[in-house]
Parts: C-alpha cells; sequence; structure tokens
C-alpha cells in the first residue's frame, strides 16, 4: 500500500508542523526554526517517523517557487528596472568578491583549486527562502534594508546559471579538453529562450487572465495561477535556468495587471505550506551523527562563514550604495548564510567528481546550520544596530552643556536635502544653528565637517530643551514623520514657548492647514514649493517681472482656506 504510506508520511509532516510552529510562536522565535527542528526530529536522523527524504524534496522546492513568484507579483518591470544599480551593481560585486575570497582562503587551506571555486562561489549565495521569510515575518521586505537584501538575493538566483554552466568548464579543466563551442550554445539557448518565454508572457498572460475571470469560476481562476507559475518554472529549468527565476518573471509580468491583488490571496496558503515543507526537508537532510563525529570543525567553519561574508556585504553595502553603518551591518548579518543554491550546486559537481564526497557532506553541515541561524543573525543585527544608534547619541547632559551658549539661533529639525539647505542659509546669514537628525551616516559626516549636528530625535521635547529650544528664535521641521506626530509637537512648542517661530514643512495641503491650527506661523507642502517654483521660472521665461515667492505661498493657501 504504498500509497498509505505516502499519506502517512503527509500526516507526520502536518502534526509535527503544527506542533512546533505552534511552540515556536509561543516562544517568539521564527516558525522557519519550528519547521527546521520539526524535519530534525521527524526525520531518518532521530526518531526516523520519516526515512526517505529525497521523494518529498521536489515537492518542498515548490515552496520557493511560490515564494519568488509572490515576490515577483510585489514588484513590476517599473521598479525592478528602478533597482537595476543595487540588483547588477552591487549583488554581482558581492557574488564576485565573497566567492573569489572564499575560493582563495579554501586554496590556502589546501583545497584543490576547482573544489575551492565550485564551494567557495556556491557560500558566496544566501538562501532566498530563508531570508525572505524572515523579512515577511518581521515586515521589512518593503523597508529599505529589505530591498537592499532583496536585491543582492535576485542577482544571486540570476547567478546560479552562469556558475552550473561553468562546471563543465570545470570538469573538462581537469580531464583535458573543454567543449567552448556546447557551452556558449547553452548559454546562448538559455538568453534566447528566456527573451521569448518574456515575450510570450507579456503579449499571452493578461489576456488570458481577463478571459478566466470573466467566467466568474474560483477553481479555473487558481487554476490558472497554477499553470502560470508551474509553467514558466517548468520552461525556464528546461533550458538551464533556475525555476525559482522563471516563477520570479511570471509574477513580474502579472504585478501591473489589475489580477495581482485576487492572485496574492489565492495563492498564499500554497506558499505557505510548501515553504513550511521545504524547511523540513532542510531538517530531514542534516546528518546528525556527521556533524557529531566533526562538531568542532562544523562549528568553527560555520561562525568563520558567517562572520567573514557578512564583513563582505557590510563593506560593500556601506561602500557602493552608501547605506548608514547600521542598515549596512543588518544587510551583512541576515545574508550571511549559506543557501539552498550552494546545495545544488555543490551536488551537481559532486556528481561530475568535481568535489569529494566527504568535503560535501562537510558543506552541507555548514550551509544548513548557518541557514537555521538566520532568525537569530536577524535579531543580533536589529539589536546591534540600536545599540550603534545609541552609541552615537550624546548624552542629555552633554547635549546640554555644548550648547549652553546658543542664544537666538535656530533648532533644525532633520538634515535632509531641506535641512541641509536651510543650515546653508543660517550660515550665509551668520544666524546660529543647531540640528537633530536620527541618520548616523549624517551626523557621522556632518560632524566630520564640524557642523553643530547631534544625532536625536527632535520630536522628544528634552532633546530640544537640550539644545536650548527655549532660548531659540525659531524651530525649523523638515522630517518626514507620521504628520499626527509632528503636529502634536507644534502644538506642544506652541503652547510651551509661544514666542518662538515655528516652520514645518507638510505633507500635504491639509496637513499644512493642521499644522497652522496648531501654532505653526508658517506650515509649506512639499508638492507646493516645488510647483511654485516651477510657476515662478514660467513667469521668468515670460519675461515679465519675478514674483516673491512668500507672496505665491500666501496667495494659494488663502484660496485653500
Amino acid at each position: 500500500m504504498e500509497h498509505l504510506s505516502f499519506l502517512v508520511d503527509i500526516l507526520v509532516l502536518l502534526s509535527a508542523a503544527v506542533v512546533f510552529v505552534y511552540l515556536s510562536r509561543r516562544l517568539r522565535t521564527s516558525p522557519v526554526l519550528g519547521y527546521l527542528v520539526a524535519g530534525i526530529l521527524v526525520g531518518p536522523q532521530v526518531f526516523g517517523l520519516i526515512d526517505t527524504v529525497e521523494d518529498k524534496r521536489p515537492l518542498a522546492e515548490l515552496g520557493v517557487v511560490f515564494l519568488l513568484f509572490s515576490i515577483g507579483l510585489e514588484l513590476s518591470f517599473r521598479r525592478l528596472a528602478s533597482m537595476r544599480v543595487e540588483v547588477f551593481g552591487l549583488g554581482s560585486a558581492q557574488v564576485l568578491v565573497t566567492g573569489t575570497v572564499l575560493t582563495g582562503i579554501l586554496w590556502a587551506l589546501g583545497v584543490n583549486l576547482t573544489a575551492a571555486a565550485v564551494i567557495g562561489f556556491g557560500i558566496s549565495l544566501s538562501s532566498t527562502a530563508m531570508v525572505l521569510q524572515v523579512l515577511s515575518e518581521r515586515g521589512e521586505l518593503s523597508s529599505r534594508m529589505g530591498r537592499t537584501a532583496f536585491s543582492i538575493l535576485l542577482l544571486q538566483d540570476i547567478a546560479i546559471v552562469p556558475l552550473l554552466a561553468l562546471l563543465p568548464l570545470l570538469g573538462g579543466a581537469q580531464g583535458g579538453a573543454t567543449d567552448w563551442t556546447a557551452v556558449g550554445i547553452s548559454v546562448a539557448t538559455a538568453v534566447g529562450a528566456l527573451a521569448a518565454i518574456l515575450l510570450v508572457g507579456r503579449y499571452l498572460l493578461q489576456p488570458l487572465f481577463k478571459a478566466v475571470a470573466g467566467l466568474r469560476t474560483q477553481e479555473v481562476f487558481i487554476a490558472i495561477i497554477l499553470l502560470s507559475v508551474l509553467g514558466t518554472a517548468w520552461a525556464t529549468e528546461q533550458v538551464g535556468l533556475s525555476m525559482t527565476l522563471g516563477a520570479f518573471l511570471a509574477g513580474l509580468m502579472l504585478a501591473e495587471t489589475e489580477f495581482r491583488h485576487q492572485i496574492e490571496v489565492d495563492i498564499r496558503p500554497f506558499q505557505g505550506l510548501l515553504m513550511g515543507l521545504f524547511f523540513m526537508t532542510i531538517g530531514m537532510s542534516l546528518e546528525l551523527k556527521f556533524v557529531g563525529e566533526h562538531i568542532l570543525a562544523v562549528v568553527g567553519l560555520t561562525a568563520a562563514l558567517l562572520v567573514l561574508k557578512a564583513a563582505i556585504i557590510f563593506a560593500l553595502v556601506r561602500w557602493l550604495m552608501g547605506l548608514t553603518t547600521t542598515l549596512s551591518l543588518r544587510v551583512g548579518l541576515i545574508l550571511a548564510q549559506g543557501g539552498e543554491f550552494a546545495l545544488v550546486l555543490v551536488a551537481v559537481a559532486v556528481r561530475d567528481d568535481l568535489v569529494p564526497n566527504s568535503v560535501s557532506q562537510l558543506m552541507l553541515a555548514v550551509v544548513t546550520l548557518s541557514m537555521a541561524a538566520t532568525p537569530f543573525l536577524a535579531i543580533l543585527g536589529r539589536w546591534l544596530g540600536t545599540r550603534l544608534e545609541r552609541s552615537m547619541a550624546i548624552g542629555l547632559a552633554a547635549l546640554e552643556q555644548e550648547n549652553l551658549d546658543l542664544v537666538d539661533h535656530v533648532v533644525i529639525a532633520g538634515f535632509g536635502r531641506s535641512g541641509q539647505t536651510i543650515a546653508r542659509i543660517a550660515e550665509t546669514h551668520r544666524i546660529p544653528y543647531v540640528v537633530l537628525d536620527l541618520n548616523p551616516a549624517r551626523v557621522e559626516e556632518g560632524r566630520s565637517r564640524g557642523l553643530p549636528i547631534f544625532y536625536g530625535d527632535a520630536s522628544r521635547p528634552e532633546l530640544l530643551w537640550g539644545v536650548g529650544i527655549d532660548r531659540a528664535r525659531a524651530f525649523v521641521s523638515s522630517i518626514d514623520e507620521d504628520p499626527a506626530k509632528v503636529t502634536q509637537l507644534v502644538g506642544l512648542l506652541h503652547r510651551r514657548l509661544p514666542e518662538i517661530k515655528i516652520l514645518v514643512r507638510a505633507r500635504d495641503a491639509t496637513h499644512a492647514a493642521a499644522l497652522q491650527r496648531a501654532g505653526a506661523e508658517a506650515a509649506v507642502p512639499d508638492v507646493l514649493v516645488s510647483s511654485l517654483h516651477l510657476a515662478r521660472s514660467m513667469v521668468t521665461a515670460f519675461d515679465l517681472p519675478p514674483t516673491d515667492m512668500a507672496d505665491l505661498i500666501a496667495e494659494f493657501q488663502k484660496e485653500r482656506a
């Protein structure tokens, strides 16, 4: 009764998932860890409730396919084009630099160059499934840190294609001849097929979905979703590309259609269950006996991998993208692990006798352990980032002491483009000023130039009093905070210090009106300023007398009242 055996396996997996994910939620840890622990316990290494892993792996890998499809839905070709610097610049640099450094270290340790290159570039790839799952759980996929991490992961998913194509070259280098023509043909075929998939998908998928949606039958609609995801994944795999890349392209092609939100809702149950199965198969694949026999080597190599990879990614993100030290550190830590593509690459290399089986087992243990550490790396990154930001914040007593002599000055909240312009104008007119900003990089750069800028939240009254707000002539806010929070701060300052001039950048005309009711002397919406500057330039272009900006703003606000 083979079908009953398969049913028993499914029941075991579902039971383990329910129990351990429930426990992980109660313990306030990532469900990914619950899935991993469940896989280890029910697998052949511990209780042996499931004795074969390989027949579950193809189904489990569909979890990553659906995950990448969902990510593609959240993007679009337009947004992807806007991320080209992060994807192709930062992502390419990460794979090349990390892979080269790791290859060099392994070669220096005595691993032959071919195996060192396969392993080095293999573990330069992070775990797309782990990282995106953790970012999604923490609500950070759309944050600056999340977008940067995703850009690197996307390039890594693309990079697996040339890396797999290069394996025959390495085999040829060991065995003698290399068929360059065959490799060139396979690469050209992959590129051509990718272009064909994009064209067909772009001009076929939307009309197809419109036709199916017109039937108003949910079963058929879900079927066409599954057909789109799995069909594109299958097509890309047939030409040597990864299934995940095909699923991501399918998501991109549907991202700009009116069906996107309904697709997201319908696909979520499939994604969640299959992702859980994927992580459980990772846990079941871990050979605990091998890990126990080589525990020191596994732990030492895992720690070395995490530290080295995090350091390289931190440096690249900080240098190439100019992100803050805090964000660069968090990106480096959350991408420090090895990933599922490393396991694929090494499996192929073992099959082609490029990497010894003993080395591959050690790498499997290191990569799996590093993947299991991902939720903890995310927590560590946030904790270290908070500590780093606090270390840059000057103490309240020291802040008061340093600004003790300031009188009739301007307190500037925020040192973005608007804040920097205000500060330059204040310097030009010899108006004393002090700045509060929450961006550590801007604070560090400003203080290196000798500017009176301090790390701190300008919405906190005690910090404002620390920079002498009670002795200041004006308070200028250019921060892009929650409108209600800014309005509340303006009301507080107006009540406590009725003589101070309060000038605020507003989010829109409605927010500007609320700020003026709260006590702001001037509240200028972002859009208004740029529009009026354009209008004044238009008047000047017709050789008419220039219009005063203050008169324009006053007239506009009078009309809006």
